[in-house]
């Protein structure tokens, strides 16, 4: 009796050592002041004038905007070319970008894409109209579809 309720706490013990591994591909996530902001809608698209890329979660969307496709860092808040905007239309809405001597931060585009796809990280501090700011730290977009 003794073998057969240790070898059940074996099973038991290896049975619930499992681990469940779940892939995030493709992905869109930062820290929105502090707390963790990851999109479940997302796509990219080029044309002539650069890459877009939007990521939404419920009523909130993320927009980036660089002059280009191509792997490099575009700085924001130095212009009206390389933008971040933040946007969420719960209550009475509220927008917030960069742009011209407006916020800060940067978009990095990864070198090596994945055809089709679009994969690097960013970061931004965007205001409203009022000046209020929201902060995006340490983000990450993993191969984005275009």
């Amino acid at each position: 009796m003794k073998k057969i309720a240790s070898l059940f706490v074996l099973i038991v013990t290896f049975a619930s050592c499992s681990e469940d591994i779940k892939f995030n591909s493709p992905a869109f996530q930062a820290y929105k002041n502090g707390v963790t902001w990851k999109a479940n809608e997302m796509h990219a698209f080029s044309d002539a004038g650069g890459l877009t890329i939007m990521a939404a979660v419920g009523t909130d969307m993320v927009i980036l905007h660089t002059s280009s496709a191509a792997p490099g860092t575009y700085t924001l808040g130095t212009g009206l070319i390389n933008t971040a905007t933040y946007e969420s239309v719960d209550g009475e809405g509220s927008s917030y970008a960069t742009g011209d001597e407006v916020g800060s931060g940067k978009i990095v585009i990864s070198p090596g894409q994945t055809a089709g796809t679009i994969t690097g990280t960013f970061q931004f501090i965007a205001e409203d109209e009022e000046g209020n700011e929201v902060n995006f730290t340490d983000g990450n977009f993993y191969k984005v579809p275009q």
